[in-house]
């Protein structure tokens, strides 16, 4: 059940890190192409700053769990350096613990303003009226994912703790 939960997680989290990465490659083409209208034509457009916004938010949302599962995000790892393995281990399944629940919040509150753009139909104010659902589908997909790489992560380290070896961090 770990190696399937792992696995499933490992290729969600590529698989959006993928995605995020060609947000980026767009995001560097529409800002570069909007500057040139800008400084080069003097005709910037009108819509370029909105679907900017949009892919950035895309990209913090689609790359966070394979940040975490590659041990990207900030830790503070002073105090517990020292410690023990098994100290280690129970410190890292209750933070992944904590994360599980900032998750599923995470998760209810992205579903559910998906949810209330979706029926209501609620558009952008720019002159693109961009249904507000579309960006809000990597927002979801992203905190889905985050979410199942830290209970993945949250096992990992139970499984750690109760076999009395070391925390992935340590080896």
């Amino acid at each position: 059940m770990q190696t399937l939960l792992d696995r499933g997680a490992a290729a969600a989290a590529y698989l959006l890190a993928g995605a995020g990465a060609l947000c980026v490659f767009a995001l560097m083409g529409l800002v570069t192409s909007d500057v040139v209208a800008r400084y080069g034509f003097n005709s910037p457009s009108n819509w370029a700053d909105e679907v900017a916004t949009f892919l950035l938010i895309a990209i913090v949302f689609l790359g966070l769990a394979q940040n975490l599962r590659q041990g990207s995000h900030i830790r503070i790892d002073a105090f517990t350096r020292p410690l023990p393995s098994r100290a280690k281990a129970a410190l890292e399944m209750i933070a992944y613990g904590v994360g599980v629940m900032f998750s599923v919040v995470l998760i209810v509150g992205a579903w559910t303003r998906f949810d209330n753009f979706w029926s209501r139909n609620i558009t952008g104010d720019s002159p693109l009226m961009t249904p507000l659902w579309i960006p809000m589908l990597p927002v979801v997909a992203g905190a889905a994912t985050f979410g199942l790489v830290m209970l993945a992560g949250f096992v990992a380290q139970l499984h750690a703790l109760l076999s009395a070896r070391a925390s992935p961090g340590d080896r």
